[in-house]
């Protein structure tokens, strides 16, 4: 029997139960150990906060009774920070552990401190496979001193490819990333403001997050309120009819892996403006099938350019790339692969 212990964040997002989805046929039973509430799946929860020596010794501890009850053929942890340590320190290496790095756990946490750094890297030395979603992120592993296996996959997105895409669009401007400092909300909504008033152009902004109210906030003090609209969190059929609608995909964080977001936004025909990131060089030629925002330029430029672009070309080149590169098809064959090659203790992939 095919057991997977799944182990990672629940709150705030969505990423693990979109996960599950992706490799649940392959498994004859799953539990799910997190510290938010979990209503997708068998779960139990765990604490995995650093704040105090001694709870880390409990949730230690606690982890390791779950393991040895439940018994799985492979451990699967979401994000190389205390996810992966705890689970690293649980687990004792008797079980294959897969470890699945999100992007700023790689590229920004180990910045943070020598402690930081050091956590990040026993958690990722704990794998036995690790997976990225883009070769910036398989860079940052490797510079670590970690030798283990990268393996590039990503969660992929769920589009019917086949279906028609409006060739008329509004001048709409889509984002729907959390509102968060790493994603640059504020700096969006400012650098557009001219050109929204302008072109009498909307900017929709799904999602929510620690700074959605000061947001708010700074929109009624541009009196934006008819240019950029909050919708809050979006289900799937929403988010859906917003990337229709739109003619603008924009996400411009710091840093970044490469983003479900991105991938969706380019199959349902949005022109991606995006940071110059080297994630998202990985899917973004500038001017050719999206606008990568450099760092010298506004935002307002970098719309007008995007504006230059020939749009039926863009998505006929975006639904391609994601056909070959980006469907749940394509990526969930990758993860099992290694969960197969794990339990062969090689890789193919």
């Amino acid at each position: 029997m095919k057991k997977l212990l799944l182990i990672g964040s629940n709150a705030s997002n969505a990423h693990l139960k979109h996960f599950l989805a992706l490799v649940r046929p392959y498994f004859e039973e799953v539990l799910v150990v997190s510290d938010a509430p979990v209503d997708f799946a068998p779960s139990a929860y765990v604490s995995f906060s650093l704040k105090h020596p001694l709870k880390i010794y409990k949730s230690i501890r606690q982890l390791s009774h779950i393991i040895q009850a439940f018994q799985p053929t492979v451990i699967h942890v979401h994000q190389a920070n205390s996810y992966a340590f705890i689970a690293g320190q649980a687990n004792h290496k008797s079980i294959p552990l897969v470890l699945t790095a999100w992007g700023s756990d790689v590229l920004l946490l180990p910045k943070k401190s020598i402690f930081h750094r050091w956590l990040v890297k026993k958690g990722l030395q704990s794998a036995r496979f690790i997976t990225a979603d883009a070769i910036t992120m398989k860079e940052a592993i490797h510079n670590l001193g970690i030798d283990t296996e990268v393996i590039l996959a990503n969660f992929g997105v769920s589009v019917d490819l086949s279906s028609e895409i409006p060739k008329q669009r509004t001048l709409t401007l889509y984002s729907n990333r959390m509102h968060e400092p790493l994603y640059q909300i504020g700096e969006l909504m400012e650098g557009l403001a001219e050109s929204l008033s302008c072109m009498e152009g909307e900017l929709i902004i799904a999602g929510r997050g620690s700074l959605t109210e000061s947001l708010q906030q700074r929109v009624r003090a541009l009196g934006m309120e008819q240019r950029i609209r909050f919708v809050g969190f979006v289900d799937a059929q929403e988010n859906r009819a917003f990337y229709l609608q739109s003619r603008f995909f924009v996400s411009i964080p710091t840093s970044d892996g490469t983003s479900i977001s991105l991938l969706e936004a380019m199959a349902y025909g949005c022109i991606p403006i995006v940071s110059d990131l080297p994630s998202n060089r990985e899917w973004i030629s500038d001017n050719v099938n999206g606008i990568l925002v450099q760092s010298h330029e506004t935002l307002g430029s970098a719309l007008q350019r995007g504006l230059q672009l020939d749009g039926n070309a863009v998505i006929n080149f975006n639904r391609d790339l994601i056909a070959k590169h980006g469907t749940k098809e394509v990526n969930a064959q990758k993860f099992i692969a290694i969960y197969e090659a794990v339990l062969r203790s090689k890789i193919t992939v």
